[in-house]
């Protein structure tokens, strides 16, 4: 699938490059603390590569998609931190202040 040249799929390929800036300073602090996170970072880079040269299928629809490898990145912190899907859903959140 290849991203059209309309507006909407500019922006958001523009906010899915700042949102790989803030990822990719996680998958930093996560590679210096456990260096299995490590290959996070390097495909969420790739995904976001692909999909800027016309991929669209690199932004959600592939298995190597930037959402896909983002939802894999959740699923093992959550797993790395002891914390069921059941008890993410149940939790409200850190508390305030």
């Amino acid at each position: 699938m290849n991203i059209s040249t309309g507006d909407n799929d500019t922006r958001v390929l523009d906010r899915l490059v700042r949102i790989d800036k803030g990822a990719q300073r996680i998958c930093s602090d996560l590679t210096a603390a456990l260096s299995r996170f490590a290959p996070y970072g390097t495909r969420l880079g790739d995904a976001l590569d692909r999909a800027l040269a016309g991929d669209a299928s690199y932004v959600t629809d592939d298995f190597d998609a930037y959402h896909t490898v983002w939802f894999q990145l959740h699923e093992d912190l959550l797993a790395t931190l002891g914390i069921s899907r059941e008890e993410e859903r149940n939790s409200s959140g850190p508390s305030p202040g």
